[in-house]
């Protein structure tokens, strides 16, 4: 057999195959033979038509398998023979197999690009230092005395927005009673817009023990069709009537949250803001300096490669926005309308990792067994043993040895980089006054 390899591009290559004549007339010879045992030919028992005429009834069958079987046989082998590894599926234009000739056929395949990365020391990069937020800060105090609010029952003042109403309801619908209507013991916040609008507002001022009318509209985008565009009234119970307080900001709510005192618990607080915004600084840096990288690095991303990871995606996306509660029609739409992001976000996600992977072999860099068995051990801890099996897998240990030679290589990238703190841009107004200032001393 013989190949010859064309590179179409630095991502795609040809193969012209060759299978020699004598291979292809002994196929040929067998799956004629195969044809003549079933042929049904006039004149003729089963199997005991002449050859020539076998040949003449299925001369072009007989061909289609010969080169159907004969490129099965020596695909492999084909690909075996590359010098660089094909990616996904190959693309296979048949010849045809005739006797006493050679087959001849090509094979189209994807494969990785060869990189050398290049320009990696010293790249420069701006980021704004990080910053434990006091806006933040408050936020999250805030947050951890939400948590920690109570219900407690209000006397002497009709309902006002932010009260809690605990009612019983009964409706009607068009003016007939309509028992679909009805409900006991619901909770309704005014001004929280959980009821169909102008509910919440005409129970503004109502009381314990009173009884107050309410009528309102469906939407005409009811989820409830036989709802939609109808008027509801209603006759509303009041059994409740209750608001929230949230805890105050003491010493005594600091030790409910395991603090001796106020000061303790902002500190611990601005602490964590702090080491979040560290974070976010240290994945900015990364982002940025591996964007400057792929711009001094070019390269094309493998079509399949790109595809697959753009199908994952979409896939996940698939299974969060159901767990949101969005049906198949309206997440599949979501999803056309996000396509082309997800494939740009894709081939992003592939070019990083190629030009880290050739980074590290560049490099030298790798991961050892010792280290591989620490990260194991230390994943098993985090997720329970139930992740422990996963990892028996030679494929798995080996994923996980290529992410963490990938880490190795960006942390090496960095690790060179140079950064700077990020200034804020001037403002227009900035650019007018030192205009000004200049023109005032001149």
């Amino acid at each position: 057999m013989k190949t010859s390899v064309e590179a179409l591009s630095e991502v795609e290559l040809k193969v012209e195959v060759e299978v020699e004549a004598d291979k292809v007339n002994r196929e040929y010879a067998k799956q004629l033979s195969k044809l003549g045992k079933r042929a049904r030919i006039k004149g003729f028992r089963p199997g005991k038509a002449p050859k020539a005429l076998i040949r003449k009834h299925f001369g072009s069958s007989a061909s289609a398998e010969a080169t159907r079987q004969l490129i099965n046989d020596t695909l492999g082998e084909v690909l075996d023979g590359l010098e660089r590894q094909p990616i996904g599926y190959p693309m296979v234009e048949p010849g045809v197999a005739r006797e006493n000739e050679p087959l001849k056929y090509a094979v189209r395949v994807q494969v990785k690009p060869q990189i050398e990365i290049h320009s990696w020391s010293g790249i420069e990069v701006a980021v704004a230092p990080a910053v434990a937020d006091p806006a933040e800060v408050e936020q999250r105090i805030g947050a951890m005395r939400n948590r920690l609010k109570e219900r407690v029952p209000v006397e002497g003042r009709g309902a006002d927005t932010g009260d809690i109403l605990i009612c019983n309801i009964e409706g009607s619908l068009d003016g007939e009673r309509d028992p679909r209507l009805d409900a006991k013991d619901i909770e309704i916040k005014i001004g929280a817009g959980r009821m169909i609008p102008g509910f919440e507002d005409q129970l503004m001022g109502a009381e314990v023990g009173t009884l107050t009318e309410v009528e309102s509209g469906f939407p005409d985008d009811y989820h409830a069709a036989d709802l939609a565009g109808k008027t509801g009234s209603w006759s509303v119970e009041v059994l409740q009537h209750l608001v929230e307080e949230t805890p105050a900001l003491d010493d005594d709510f600091a030790k409910d949250e395991g603090f001796d005192n106020v000061a303790a618990l902002r500190a611990d607080v601005t602490a964590k803001v702090l080491a979040d915004a560290e974070q976010k600084r240290a994945d900015e840096i990364e982002t940025k300096v591996i964007g400057v990288l792929l711009e001094r690095n070019q390269f094309k991303a493998p079509p399949e490669l790109v595809e697959a990871h753009a199908r994952d995606r979409a896939g996940q996306m698939m299974q969060l926005l159901q767990m949101q509660g969005a049906d198949q029609e309206t997440a599949v739409g979501i999803i056309k309308s996000n396509a082309q992001g997800l494939t740009e976000a894709a081939e992003r996600a592939i070019r990083r990792h190629l030009a880290l992977e050739s980074f590290a072999q560049q490099q030298g860099l790798d991961v050892e067994e010792e280290e591989l068995a620490a990260e194991i051990v230390k994943r098993i801890e985090e997720h329970g043993e139930q992740v422990a099996k996963r990892y028996e897998d030679p494929e798995v240990r080996e994923t996980l040895r290529a992410e963490l030679t990938q880490k190795r290589a960006l942390a090496t990238i960095v690790g060179k980089a140079r950064v700077v703190d990020e200034t804020p841009e001037a403002t227009e107004d900035d650019d007018s006054a030192s205009a000004s200032d200049e023109a005032s001393l001149s």
